[in-house]
This record gives C-alpha cells, sequence and structure tokens, in this order.
C-alpha cells in the first residue's frame, strides 16, 4: 500500500455532509502570575478579548480569522497554497451565526451556507452550490449532554460521534448509505488547550468535518483509516505529538506542534497566531510557514484533495482515493 499523508483530504473530506461535533463553552481563566505582562485576558469561548487570527496546518494550507467591531469572528480566509475559500459570516441579534457565503481567490461568489436552531442548538445546515444551484442538507442529532452525536445527510450520508467524559471528541465514523467509508480516532494525552475555543462565534466548523477541532483539549493523535466498501481498512494519516513537541505559551495554548506522520513517516508541524489589540486584519503568513511549506512541498505528496461542490460525489472521490493508496 503506498503511505501518503493527507490531513487535507481528512479535513475537507466531509465538507459537504459533516461538521463540527463539539459544541464551545464560554470559560473565564485565571492567569499565571508570571504570565501577566503576556495575555492577561485570555478567556476561553465568546467573551474571549484575545483571538486566535493564524493557523498554518503545516504545508497543507492556513486559516486566517477577521472579527468584527463585537468581537465575532466575520471572515475566514483558508490559503491552500493553490486555492483560496474566503467565508463571509452573518450573525443575528443574539450573535448567533445564520449564514455564511464564499468566495474564491477571485473574489467570486461560489456557496452559501445558512443555519436553522432549535434554541441554541444548531438542528439543520443547509449548502447551495451557487454555480451549480444545488443544495444539500444537514440534520443534527444531540445526546443529554448537548453533544452532536449524529449527522445525516440528505445526501444519505451520516455520521456518528463518540466523547470521552471531559467532551473531548475520540472518534467519528462516516457511512454512506450503511457503508462505512472513513473513520477519525483522536487521543488527548497533553493538558495543551485548543486556541479555536477562542473564535467567538463560530461553534463547530463548518466547512469541514472538524471532528476534534473544537474539544477543550488539542489533539495528540489522529489517526484516520478509510475503508474500501468491503470493510478493508487503510491507514492514510496516523500523526503523534509528545509533550516535548508543544511549544506552549500564554495560559497552555499552543504556539507551535510537532507531529511525526507514521504513514509517510515524515514530520508535520503547526504554528498559531493570536491577538489581544483588537486589530481586524487578517494576520499575515509567517516565514515559517512558508519554509514549511517549500520544505515539505518538494519531498512529499499532499494526496488529493476532496471538494466542496465536485462534479463528483463524495463516494466517487472516496473510491478513487482507495485506489491510489492500495
Amino acid at each position: 500500500m503506498k503511505k501518503i499523508s493527507v490531513i487535507i483530504c481528512i479535513i475537507i473530506l466531509f465538507a459537504c455532509a459533516c461538521f463540527t461535533s463539539c459544541k464551545k463553552e464560554s470559560t473565564q481563566v485565571s492567569v499565571p502570575a508570571e504570565n501577566a505582562n503576556q495575555i492577561d485576558d485570555l478567556q476561553v469561548g465568546n467573551n474571549s478579548s484575545c483571538k486566535l487570527t493564524h493557523n498554518a496546518w503545516s504545508y497543507f494550507f492556513t486559516w486566517d480569522f477577521h472579527y468584527n467591531n463585537k468581537g465575532l469572528a466575520d471572515e475566514w480566509k483558508i490559503d491552500g497554497y493553490s486555492w483560496v475559500e474566503n467565508f463571509k459570516m452573518k450573525y443575528d441579534k443574539f450573535n448567533k451565526l445564520t449564514e455564511a457565503t464564499c468566495y474564491d481567490a477571485n473574489d467570486n461568489l461560489i456557496l452559501t451556507t445558512s443555519f436553522t436552531y432549535s434554541g441554541n442548538r444548531v438542528i439543520k445546515q443547509t449548502w447551495v452550490d451557487v454555480l451549480t444551484g444545488t443544495s444539500t442538507e444537514i440534520l443534527f442529532s444531540y445526546n443529554n449532554k448537548g453533544q452532536i452525536i449524529r449527522e445525516d445527510g440528505s445526501d444519505d450520508t451520516h455520521q456518528f460521534q463518540v466523547y470521552d467524559n471531559m467532551g473531548n471528541c475520540t472518534r467519528s465514523d462516516y457511512y454512506i448509505g450503511s457503508d462505512l467509508y472513513f473513520s477519525d480516532i483522536y487521543e488527548f494525552n497533553s493538558p495543551v488547550r485548543n486556541p479555536l475555543l477562542t473564535v467567538s462565534g463560530v461553534d463547530f466548523l463548518f466547512p469541514y468535518s472538524g471532528v476534534g477541532y473544537f474539544n477543550k483539549l488539542w489533539f495528540t493523535r489522529n489517526l484516520s483509516i478509510i475503508y474500501d466498501g468491503e470493510g478493508n481498512p487503510f491507514v492514510i494519516n496516523d500523526l503523534g505529538a509528545s509533550k516535548n513537541d508543544f511549544n506552549v505559551g500564554y495560559q497552555h495554548f499552543p504556539i507551535s506542534v510537532h507531529y511525526y506522520d507514521e504513514t509517510s513517516a515524515g514530520p508535520l508541524d503547526f504554528s498559531f497566531g493570536y491577538s489581544c489589540n483588537g486589530n481586524n486584519n487578517f494576520a499575515n503568513p509567517s516565514s515559517q510557514d512558508n519554509s514549511i511549506a517549500d520544505t515539505n512541498k518538494t519531498t512529499r505528496h499532499t494526496g488529493p484533495i476532496l471538494l466542496i461542490g465536485s462534479g463528483k460525489s463524495i463516494k466517487v472521490q472516496l473510491q478513487e482515493l482507495i485506489f491510489l493508496n492500495r
């Protein structure tokens, strides 16, 4: 079996069908005395005055967040180095995310998505491909703790989530019809906190699957498996990080994480940037991001990309991915 690291495939994989299952909480935290002169008002959730502005996912892509005058994320730029998606968000008077529109690198509208609520819970998400006029709906089911445990797409796609006692999503299984096609498994063996909790307004990563991305902690291991329709598993991603692989800053939020991918026997480095000064400009990609991109792209294959609005169905794209990994 050819071994390819495909984080980008995993993250974009379920874009049409399922989205982050762990909803944010709003929790104030205390600041250790030794950090009092750094970010001394960092909180978690929608009360955060310090925000995540930049997140580089190794050489795959970067995320940059922009915030409005209420401190809510109103733009989310995803730069895949060879492609760009820029989401612009709208909120209601209760600061609930109601709509997001997606633009390409030339500022052309390509996708819209809207959210239907029951109380504070999202119960339905509707995607519309502007270019084709086609739409897809996702229905969300919750357990008695308010965690999303099932997501059902109108195209017969289904996703099921499992949580640990802390509320971190440890496993997600993705089905097309009754066939299991993908499993995403996470471990949390370090107390490093999740910086995505400071992205106010965005309670789940609506463009992507995002399972494991709005947990209390940042993951130390991610194992991703695809199945060939006959139940045969293919490991396409096995990221691991030790305690020493985390460069931690204020209140135990990560500045960078060094992962090792067992499937490709190579490194993957993530970095994070924060702002507490109310600057509403996109963060500039660091030289480290570009260095990582240039270095790794020359030696490693990024794997296929499963895109929103592709002319091919998710099932066909998965089957092609399985074929490439044989």
